[in-house]
């Protein structure tokens, strides 16, 4: 079987650990990944399925929000997702989206995003490199929701370690996952096509067979649609 075209989002510089392990993930549960940014363009024909990686915050801007002016934003990067995003969506084009990735495709379906994080939940955030590594927390799974079915379960420990959330869902988007105060961790397309986006990193627990599950299943999905 000729293996799907996965496009990875990235910024045009830097990045490379966290796209080198979703490139991993993806050769592993069967897809041919390839690089998509401001310097790595690709034909949306080319490609059997999208995946947008994490990042910087995306610009308020994008969502009637207010940008700080300590932040960093990439607007070209921007750009390019949102135009990804909407191509992708329009045409059922299967779509995996991590951490700022599932902020994106909300925003890009008319959502919004909560900006901050209240303080009480940022200070249980470790500090330090290990700290982040080892961190999980515990989420819940909507019974018989994509992700559920996915990954066999309703309750996941993840290494959720965001400072900004989706907030209001974006048309034919829903909720499929929360954590204990109530934080939105999982977005999925509320018809039968394939488009996830979960607030935690897979990519970086590889190791454990649910999260593998999540890839194989975007891939397989991406097979289907296959050019």
């Amino acid at each position: 079987m000729t293996r799907p075209r996965i496009g990875i989002t990235k910024p045009v510089s830097g990045d490379w650990l966290v796209f080198a392990a979703l490139w991993l993930a993806v050769r592993l549960a069967g897809g041919r990944p390839t690089a998509i940014s401001e310097r790595h363009r690709r034909s949306p024909a080319r490609i059997d399925g999208l995946l947008l990686s994490g990042g910087y915050d995306v610009n308020p801007h994008l969502y009637e929000g207010v940008a700080d002016p300590k932040k960093r934003y990439d607007n070209g990067r921007d750009e390019l997702e949102m135009a990804w995003a909407r191509h992708c969506w329009d045409k059922q084009v299967p779509i995996l989206a991590i951490c700022r990735g599932c902020q994106l495709l909300n925003v890009s379906r008319g959502g919004d995003i909560l900006q901050k994080i209240e303080p009480d939940i940022l200070k249980t955030y470790p500090s330090g490199p290990i700290g982040y590594a080892i961190f999980r927390k515990s989420i819940e799974i909507i019974e018989n929701s994509r992700l559920a079915k996915v990954t066999g379960r309703t309750v996941l420990n993840v290494n959720s370690l965001h400072r900004q959330a989706v907030r209001r869902t974006g048309k034919g988007l829903m909720i499929s996952a929360r954590e204990s105060h109530g934080g939105i961790q999982a977005v999925e397309a509320e018809d039968d096509r394939f488009v996830l986006g979960v607030q935690f990193h897979p990519e970086l627990l590889i190791h454990r067979a649910e999260m593998r599950a999540i890839f194989r299943a975007f891939v397989e999905a991406s097979a289907n649609t296959s050019h």
